[in-house]
């Protein structure tokens, strides 16, 4: 039986990823699988989990930071930082609220969101509660006409791009 929702932030959370094990406690077996998994034998999962363990942060001692920022412009968008909150299906698998939680954190970190194709709330729901920029992330689905439709939806909804998804052939595949 999963454990209950935590109220605050244990005291031996320092890191991101020291979170793993309360969310592994507490969700399914088949909800952790998909949120925590990757596609077919995971070597995509483990090459992306590498190539980010070797970035680092480079220390600048003793230098003038006055007026340094993390502002960026992208696709004539503003943002605060170049932080977004990428796009993950179905995250009512990990709490009731799904979407609509994601987007409240976004807002009050100031960052954007790109939302899933396969998300667990309806786009205009999450629209509504939007603070900050919203992008889309398609799947071109087999059906066309469903493809137009959710793209004519986001862009009714207020969404400001429109983020791409393609499945690339698997080296020396010919598809």
């Amino acid at each position: 039986m999963p454990l209950p929702k935590l109220q605050q932030i244990p005291a031996e959370i320092a890191a991101l990823a020291d979170y793993e094990r309360f969310a592994r406690e507490r969700l399914s077996e088949q909800a952790w699988a998909y949120l925590a998994g990757g596609a077919a034998d995971e070597l995509t999962l483990a090459d992306n989990r590498a190539a980010f363990d070797r970035l680092r942060l480079r220390s600048r001692v003793l230098r003038d930071l006055s007026g340094g920022n993390t502002r960026l412009r992208l696709f004539g968008q503003d943002f605060d930082h170049p932080i977004f909150l990428a796009p993950v299906a179905y995250q009512q698998l990990a709490h009731p609220d799904g979407e609509l939680a994601s987007v409240l954190a976004a807002g009050a970190v100031r960052a954007g969101m790109l939302v899933s194709t396969q998300a667990s709330v309806e786009l205009e729901t999450i629209a509504a509660a939007a603070q900050t920029p919203l992008w889309f992330q398609l799947y071109i689905q087999p059906d066309r006409d469903f493809t137009a439709a959710l793209v004519r939806r986001a862009e009714a909804a207020g969404y400001q791009a429109l983020v791409l998804t393609v499945d690339a052939p698997v080296s020396g595949v010919r598809n």
